[in-house]
């Protein structure tokens, strides 16, 4: 039989956290790509350099000007889970 006891004045370590991330994908109206996608409702990201570009207050394709509207949105551990 076995049996352990807690030593006093040390604490099991924290659990690591995980982070979370909210994304929505910007996709191109008239060329129907993937411009990039917006990160915790605050960070925009595009997929390629250059992918979107701020014209008069929004947001556009950055191949043919197009306007960009939402797409597929989700949580992700890391930026690498994003789409």
């Amino acid at each position: 039989m076995t049996m352990s006891a807690a030593v006093p004045g040390t604490a099991e370590p924290d659990p690591p956290v995980r982070v979370r991330i909210d994304w929505l994908e910007l996709t191109c109206l008239p060329c129907g790509d993937i411009a990039g996608y917006i990160e915790d409702r605050r960070i925009v990201r595009s997929v390629f350099p250059g992918g979107i570009r701020l014209e008069r207050g929004r947001l556009r394709c950055g191949r043919c000007g197009g306007l960009l509207f939402s797409g597929n949105s989700g949580t992700a551990t890391s930026r690498a889970g994003i789409g």
